[in-house]
């Protein structure tokens, strides 16, 4: 079900009225859908189901609107203007059905808009959003981008949180998959030999332990040459839990939230990028609102490489 904007998130420290240089998100933000100027569209997939189906903690349900309240009080930046297009929400017999859902909104909005932020909820957001790119990009080849802890390659008979990837791989031979930030301990090694088999691309976590290498820098401008369209993903859950705490999976010897911020900006600020969700943002299990906040400054950040 697709659920209006709420207002009462958007709020914030009103510092001027009339002078814009003060302006904070919550003043400029368009909430009528109608504003088809603005760079920035914002849609929320409030959604868990898929994390229950992976047999993880579930919350990320109420992970969109916190965000968007964490958001609401940044500084506007680049001059860039941000309509809000709800969430939704599941109430379907399957998550499937759901994802489908967000792929038709948002496929509209990757047309009206260069810069859509998908708001999760479970990881299975990917596929929604790979539905969607697939629907405004027909014909064209899609890189697939993701910072994670894990490949997200898993053999399942439905959607889940831990398979979205796997259902793109096997779906669409003019796609490929890029993961970056992978833990050895969080997948086992049947789901290395999966990323073999399949020519999946993979960085370490452990390469980024001193920022990020050049050559990883490389690596990733390579395979963005390689494709049309980008879509591009971030699951929290590869930052280290001193910093992202709210998640449904926290990572232990995770990624820097640094490390996650020079990597977003690198690649949200390229061209082919036209979307990027977030996902297992869990409000539930979130202190002092440290990750909703970290989400919503990695949000402004791409939005100023980009825009600026």
């Amino acid at each position: 079900m697709h659920r209006q904007p709420i207002k009462a998130l958007w709020t914030g420290r009103l510092d001027s009225e009339s002078d814009e240089r003060h302006f904070r998100y919550f003043q400029t933000i368009d909430l009528s859908g109608e504003n088809t100027g603005a760079q920035v569209a914002l849609l929320g997939y409030a959604v868990d189901e898929g994390v229950r189906l992976n047999k993880g903690r579930q919350g990320a349900v109420e992970g969109p609107d916190a965000i968007k309240t964490a958001f609401a009080g940044l500084p506007v930046i680049a001059g860039a203007m941000v309509s809000d297009y709800g969430n939704i929400t599941h109430d379907h017999d399957t998550l499937l059905e759901t994802q489908q859902e967000l792929a038709a909104e948002a496929a509209e909005l990757l047309q009206r808009h260069q810069l859509t932020f998908l708001l999760g909820g479970g990881h299975d957001i990917a596929y929604a959003q790979y539905l969607a790119v697939r629907q405004a990009y027909p014909g064209k080849t899609i890189g697939v981008i993701n910072i994670d802890a894990h490949f997200d390659t898993r053999h399942e008979a439905q959607s889940t949180s831990g398979n979205s990837f796997s259902q793109i791989i096997e779906q669409d031979d003019e796609a490929g998959y890029l993961v970056l930030g992978i833990q050895p301990s969080g997948n086992t090694q049947a789901l290395f030999d999966y990323a073999e088999r399949h020519d999946i691309s993979y960085v370490l976590a452990e390469r980024f332990n001193s920022g990020v290498p050049d050559e990883v820098v490389s690596q990733i401008q390579q395979f963005i040459d390689s494709y049309d369209v980008i879509l591009f993903t971030i699951c929290m859950d590869v930052i280290d839990s001193a910093f992202a705490p709210g998640v449904s999976a926290p990572a232990v010897l995770g990624l820097s939230s640094h490390v996650v911020a020079e990597l977003a900006a690198t690649i949200a600020s390229c061209d082919k990028v036209s979307s990027v969700s977030i996902a297992e943002m869990n409000p539930v299990y979130d202190i002092d609102n440290r990750t909703a906040k970290l989400i919503a400054y990695l949000m402004n950040h791409m939005i100023g490489k980009k825009f600026s």
